[in-house]
């Protein structure tokens, strides 16, 4: 309820319930052919499987009884623990290393070679303005094959489309090993 200037109530209409979004499977970190796993909370693994589910911060810390600081804290956590320079480079490796584990699916419409190399370089960690210097593109050019591949996966971000292509058969992204984080810590492979 809210007062307004006069001594009448008003009564305020009940917050609609957010949509139910499917959440991908996050289960325990998988051991590593070498023997080392990425040491995730609970917290950590829901965050990163909500991030997933083409959730919002914001729509994160409602689901989760938490600040909106906790949820950057977390997907910042969850970034340095696996060697992320961006989330939706998070995302990536978090499927290549069976961390989350995407729906199969099929592309209905084919993306072109043009637009997946951009993407996939953004999956790789490169930012919009590398992708764009590097390819001879402009900012805008690579936005656009950015919301391409979004629109086709019908979400509403890159980390969510990074997540969603990873289930594509055939693979569509560029999916080989990444190597362990604490191998590479280590100089070890």
């Amino acid at each position: 309820m809210r007062r307004t200037t006069s001594a009448e109530v008003v009564q305020m209409p009940p917050r609609a319930p957010a949509p139910d979004h499917r959440v991908p499977v996050v289960g325990e970190p998988r051991v590593r052919r070498c023997g080392h796993y990425t040491d995730l909370t609970p917290q950590e693994r829901e965050v990163m499987a909500l991030v997933a589910a083409d959730l919002s911060g914001v729509q994160i810390a409602a689901r989760t009884d938490v600040s909106e600081h906790a949820v950057r804290r977390r997907l910042a956590a969850l970034r340095q623990k696996l060697g992320a320079a961006t989330t939706p480079q998070m995302i990536d490796i978090g499927c290549r290393t069976g961390l989350l584990v995407p729906r199969r699916a099929t592309l209905k419409r084919e993306i072109t070679d043009t637009v997946l190399t951009s993407f996939q370089a953004l999956a790789d960690g490169t930012t919009r303005t590398q992708i764009a210097r590097s390819r001879n593109f402009s900012k805008h050019a690579v936005a656009r094959h950015l919301a391409i591949v979004r629109s086709r996966m019908r979400v509403s971000w890159n980390p969510a489309a990074v997540y969603r292509l990873h289930g594509v058969t055939p693979p569509v992204l560029n999916t080989t090993a990444v190597p362990c984080p604490l191998c590479a810590a280590r100089g070890t492979s």
